[in-house]
């Protein structure tokens, strides 16, 4: 777990440059800071003003708290996992339904899926 703001702020911010694909150069650019000061953001050795924050949160695509607090990458799937409800309303519809099904029911949706995974991709 990690000891103090600055290491929380770093591991998140590792994390989402790598899930949006974002390098350093790209923040530097993007920010118009040096790539020490990104470098130093990124090791958890310094911890950006709250401006800088915002503008890394808008770059990232995700909320300032995503950065800032040790549940961001959880709050982060969640958040894709909403999207994705909203952008196809039948995950939605799926999803209702299976919370309103017997346990055993779930349990043979979730035997159904796992023998769709081990036809694509093999029993790794």
């Amino acid at each position: 777990m990690p000891e103090n703001i600055r290491e929380i702020f770093a591991k998140n911010l590792r994390y989402f440059m790598e899930k949006n694909k974002i390098s350093q150069a790209d923040i530097c650019r993007e920010l118009k800071v040096s790539s020490a000061t990104v470098s130093d953001w990124c090791n958890g050795a310094k911890y950006p003003r709250p401006d800088a924050i915002g503008h890394l949160a808008d770059l990232l695509g995700v909320r300032f708290s995503m950065l800032t607090t040790e549940e961001g990458p959880a709050n982060y799937k969640d958040q894709e996992r909403l999207e994705a409800f909203h952008q196809d309303p039948r995950l939605g519809m799926l999803f209702d339904r299976v919370l309103k099904m017997p346990a055993e029911d779930k349990n043979k949706i979730t035997d159904i899926y796992e023998s769709i995974l081990k036809s694509i991709y093999g029993d790794d």
